[in-house]
């Protein structure tokens, strides 16, 4: 292995643990989303395999796979659908990996109603189409970085969603995109 894949692995494991932690702290999810697209760049650096690391490109396939894990793929999902079709490339009998591209694909096929696509994929709660579309896929990384400022010194405790979706609703409508909270879309759900 040469010194610039010994490099590529330590950087690639650096961000990979980055993304764990990201993911374990449940509103700090949204930060993987640049990490995300640095990890696919260097897994994409490296060779089909690469001793001591991975023996196959369907082992390679797998380490993506588990990357994407990290990641909600529904706040970029045109971003996670490519990356899972080269998957599909890697490791073409990867059903997981095959079903999850068909549900990222309906997923931005607005013509399939959201009510249809919740019900198609056993989401019980309804959200705002908007979040379907490319240009909520364009700023979800800004908005929820603005909505972490804002939020910064809020506990995170029962009632916090309300303050969090009122922060997103007044960025996003900063920006021009009228979008409505889980609990607006969900009459009669309780939220805490």
């Amino acid at each position: 292995m040469t010194r610039q894949f010994h490099k590529t692995i330590r950087e690639l494991s650096k961000v990979l643990k980055e993304m764990v932690r990201h993911r374990n702290t449940l509103d700090e999810v949204w930060m993987n989303i640049p990490l995300g697209k640095k990890a696919i760049d260097l897994f994409n650096s490296l060779p089909d395999s690469l001793e001591g690391e991975y023996s196959t490109l369907s082992d390679k396939a797998t380490l993506i796979c588990n990357m994407l894990e990290q990641m909600e793929e529904t706040m970029t999902p045109r971003f996670c659908l490519s990356v899972r079709r080269q998957i599909a490339e890697m490791d073409p009998g990867n059903s997981d990996n095959n079903a999850r591209i068909r549900m990222l694909s309906d997923y931005i096929d607005e013509s399939i109603p959201m009510e249809d696509w919740c019900g198609r994929y056993g989401r019980h709660l309804k959200f705002d189409p908007v979040e379907r579309t490319p240009a909520m896929e364009e700023i979800v990384y800004d908005v929820e970085r603005q909505c972490a400022e804002l939020l910064g010194d809020v506990p995170r405790c029962m009632g916090f969603c309300f303050a969090y979706w009122n922060a997103r609703r007044q960025i996003l409508s900063s920006l021009g995109i009228s979008w409505k909270s889980p609990h607006e879309m969900n009459p009669g759900v309780i939220f805490d």
